[in-house]
C-alpha cells in the first residue's frame, strides 16, 4: 500500500465519525444526513468523538513501537486531560472504556487485565479504535500471531470473548481486503478460517454463531428495517458490513450507515474504514474531509503512521 492509501483509510474513519456525531442516539428516519452539521453533542460541525480520540493514541503507539502501558496512559490522558480531542473537550466516552481506564490508572490492574470481561460489556468501544492494528499487520501471514495481537489490544478495554471475536472478524476482514480480496469472498472464507484457528479456544469459538448472519449468502439483501444499529458490538459490525455491501462507493456507504440511527458515529466510522479498504482507488469526500476539526492534530498522528507502514512494507 501507498502512504496516501493508508491516509485515505484513516481519514475516512474520522469523517464517518464526525458525520455521525450530531445524530448519535437519534431515531432512524427522524433526520437525513449527507453533510457536516451540529446536533447531539453541541460540538462544532466536523467534530469527531471518542472513536477517533481512542484511535489517535493507537496510531502514535504503533508508530513508536510502544507498550500496552504506554498506550493505556495515552487513553487516560484523553479521558482525564482532554488530549487527542478536536476542541479540547472529551465527550461520549463509553462506560466500559471508562471502567477499564480507571482499573488501570486508579486500581492498578495490569493493562491486559483492565478490560471488563462481563457479558454486559460488549459494546463497540474496542472495535471503533482498532483499524490501525490491521494496517500494521497487513504483511503478517501468521493467522495465530495476528489473532494474539488482536486479542491483546481488544482486552485493554473489552475482555468478554464476544468482543474479542468481533475484533477478529473486523480486523481479519480488513487484512483480507488490503491483501486484494473482495468483501464477499472474505465473508465466504473467514468463518472456516476462524473456526479452525479457535479450535483450542472454546470460549471464543462458541461466540462465532452470534455473528453468523453476516456470513450468509443473502445477508446483503436483508431489509433495512431488520438491520439493528445499536452500540452492541454484534449490531455495530453487522450494520457496518451491510452498509458496505449495499453501496458502490465510500461516500455512499457512509451516508447509508449514518442514516441508520442510534450509534451513528461508530457505525459510520467503521463502515467508512471498511469501504475504504475495499476501494483503495477511491477516497472520502474532499469537502467532508476539509471540514474536520483540528486537522493538524489528525495529521500529527496519521501521516507518520502512514509513512512508517509504507517504509516497513
Amino acid at each position: 500500500m501507498q502512504a496516501y492509501q493508508i491516509e485515505n483509510i484513516l481519514y475516512a474513519g474520522v469523517v464517518g465519525d464526525a458525520l455521525g456525531v450530531p445524530v448519535e442516539f437519534d431515531k432512524r428516519d427522524s433526520y437525513y444526513i449527507d453533510s457536516m452539521t451540529t446536533g447531539t453533542w453541541e460540538q462544532p460541525k466536523g467534530s469527531w468523538s471518542d472513536d477517533t480520540s481512542f484511535t489517535l493514541p493507537l496510531l502514535e503507539n504503533l508508530t513508536a513501537g510502544q507498550s500496552y502501558d504506554e498506550l493505556m496512559q495515552k487513553f487516560v490522558n484523553y479521558m482525564f486531560h482532554n488530549e487527542y480531542t478536536p476542541n479540547g473537550v472529551a465527550f461520549g466516552i463509553g462506560n466500559t472504556c471508562a471502567k477499564a481506564l480507571r482499573n488501570w490508572s486508579v486500581n492498578h490492574y495490569p493493562a491486559l487485565e483492565s478490560g471488563d470481561k462481563s457479558v454486559e460489556a460488549n459494546g463497540n468501544g474496542a472495535l471503533m479504535r482498532l483499524a490501525p492494528l490491521a494496517i500494521d499487520l497487513v504483511n503478517e501471514s501468521n493467522l495465530d500471531q495476528r489473532l494474539q495481537l488482536e486479542r491483546e489490544y481488544t482486552s485493554l478495554t473489552h475482555r468478554h470473548p464476544r468482543s474479542i471475536v468481533a475484533s477478529y472478524i473486523y480486523l481479519e476482514i480488513i487484512h483480507s481486503l488490503l491483501n486484494g480480496h473482495s468483501l464477499l469472498s472474505t465473508l465466504d472464507t473467514l468463518p472456516n478460517q476462524l473456526t479452525k484457528a479457535l479450535e483450542n479456544r472454546p470460549s471464543e469459538l462458541k461466540e462465532l454463531p452470534y455473528f453468523e448472519a453476516m456470513f450468509q449468502p443473502g445477508f446483503a439483501t436483508t431489509l433495512r428495517k431488520d438491520i439493528k444499529s445499536t452500540g452492541y458490538v454484534v449490531d455495530t459490525l453487522l450494520a457496518s458490513i451491510w452498509s458496505v455491501l449495499n453501496s458502490t462507493s465510500i461516500d455512499g456507504a457512509v451516508i447509508l450507515a449514518v442514516n441508520l440511527g442510534e450509534d451513528t458515529d461508530t457505525i459510520a466510522s467503521i463502515t467508512a474504514t471498511l469501504a475504504s479498504c475495499e476501494n483503495l482507488s477511491d477516497h472520502i469526500n474532499d469537502e467532508w474531509k476539509s471540514q474536520l476539526q483540528n486537522k493538524p492534530l489528525l495529521d500529527k498522528f496519521i501521516k507518520p503512521f502512514a509513512k512508517k507502514e509504507t517504509t516497513k512494507s
